[in-house]
């Protein structure tokens, strides 16, 4: 009985070293990781206002990969780890009471309003607003800390972006509207 012991006295410890140096690497990360999503946003912002697509496109699938793994952290995806929850848990990027939805909830899938209209989310943070079996807009989209989606639509080069918001309750059901406080439309999985 002794070994066992001495086992589970071990890997307590090797816990505690691992959560120790994940939230270490988390405080000594984050400021940067933080700055770099802001200028990122800025330039996305920049290309969109410029009406440049493509680099829009480029510039928010990085953002949305840098998202994405922000919530692979938060939700303890990234390593089957107790010292990750951990770190995600301390990051301090998620607001107070968020929901993170899982991204298997939506990337690769395509949802439906009650009126039929589909959005199709691919994993590079971009997709398709269809309607009547027509491509109506293109649209990029990013996980906000809130565990909202946010959409950036554009129904045609020249046209303006136009901003929306989905929250995903669970696999099967989401809202979306034209703010995080206003999500009154429902959608569902096709």
């Amino acid at each position: 009985m002794c070994p066992v012991a001495a086992a589970d006295g071990g890997v307590a410890e090797f816990d505690k070293l691992q959560i120790s140096y994940q939230g270490a690497v988390e405080r000594e990360t984050a400021p940067l990781r933080d700055k770099y999503l802001v200028e990122l946003e800025k330039l996305r912002d920049t290309f969109s206002r410029a009406g440049n697509l493509v680099g829009v496109n480029l510039v928010q699938a990085e953002i949305t990969t840098m998202n994405q793994q922000i919530a692979f952290a938060k939700t303890g995806k990234r390593t089957p780890t107790q010292a990750t929850a951990v770190a995600a848990a301390n990051a301090g990027k998620q607001a107070a009471g968020a929901e993170m939805p899982e991204l298997r909830w939506f990337v690769g899938k395509t949802w439906l309003t009650a009126a039929m209209t589909k959005w199709k989310f691919e994993k590079d943070g971009t997709g398709d607003h269809v309607r009547g079996g027509q491509k109506v807009a293109t649209f990029t989209w990013r996980l906000l800390p809130s565990g909202a989606v946010e959409l950036s639509v554009r129904t045609a080069p020249d046209k303006p972006v136009t901003t929306m918001f989905l929250k995903f309750k669970n696999k099967l059901e989401a809202w979306f509207g034209p703010s995080e406080a206003s999500l009154t439309e429902r959608l569902h999985y096709e």
